[in-house]
């Protein structure tokens, strides 16, 4: 096979979350494939050096402010894309946030909000590229889930439970717009080192190591993922080389434990 199908050249992306961690290098090897890419976040700041890194490579590139949960800036995000760019081939629905407690420690307010960074906002978002892809008939949607979408989580409930929604979401939008040529599949990561851990990691002295150790000896790989080892399976989805792929879910999770 022609590595040419792995190609993206001249086609426009739109990365959520991708300031920083999976996001950030989704977005700079998709340009490295010939995409130009749009990036959205919550947090400006993050958002300009990714998108320099971008026109760097030579392609073109928009920084967004966009909160996911918001239908009407989500809106906004693609408008602006199509209008700048010319039209939306690829979105990412990357962005998400989660923190830990356990479930009797969780209030209404911090359900909601997990839920609606990590599902509803792939749902927003999907409609609003759903708008310009129906009518062109085609397109492609990558929703970055994990693997506590199928496994759970003992303290991210919330998170794991909206992660397995994007999981079904998936699916049913799969079948629902595959007769307008738009595929639709996901990615569940496992543990990855992203800028946000390493902070983490550094502040929480040997605790915060003992559990990074622990966590790579669950995995069969026995060590964490890097960002581009999801952005390479992105990639995969994003190009005519999965072009007989929709409603998978790849599993980027260095293999189970022997343990397990």
């Amino acid at each position: 096979m022609s590595l040419d199908a792995f190609r993206l050249d001249d086609r426009v992306a739109i990365v959520t979350g991708g300031g920083t961690g999976i996001g950030k290098a989704i977005a700079l090897e998709f340009a490295r494939a010939g995409a130009h890419v749009v990036i959205g976040s919550r947090k400006p700041e993050h958002l300009e050096p990714v998108a320099r890194g971008i026109r760097d490579l030579g392609r073109k590139s928009l920084a967004i402010q966009v909160d996911v949960r918001n239908a009407e800036q989500v809106d906004q995000l693609v408008d602006r894309t199509v209008a700048e760019l010319g039209r939306l081939d690829i979105l990412v629905n990357n962005a998400g946030a989660s923190f830990m407690a356990p479930v009797e420690a969780i209030s209404p307010n911090g359900w909601n909000t997990v839920v609606a960074i990590n599902l509803t906002g792939v749902f927003l978002c999907s409609k609003a590229a759903g708008r310009h892809m129906i009518p062109q008939k085609r397109g492609v949607i990558v929703n970055i889930s994990s693997i506590a979408g199928e496994h759970g989580s003992v303290l991210m409930a919330p998170y794991g439970a909206a992660k397995a929604g994007v999981i079904n979401f998936t699916k049913s939008l799969a079948l629902a717009w595959a007769p307008h040529g738009i595929r639709v599949n996901a990615i569940a990561p496992g543990p990855v080192v992203t800028e946000g851990f390493e902070g983490v990691l550094g502040m929480g002295g040997e605790e915060a190591k003992e559990t990074y150790r622990r966590v790579a000896e669950s995995v069969a790989l026995r060590r964490w993922g890097k960002p581009e080892e999801v952005a390479y399976p992105a990639l995969l989805l994003a190009s005519d080389a999965s072009s007989f792929m929709t409603g998978t879910t790849i599993f980027v999770d260095g293999g189970p434990s022997p343990r397990h």
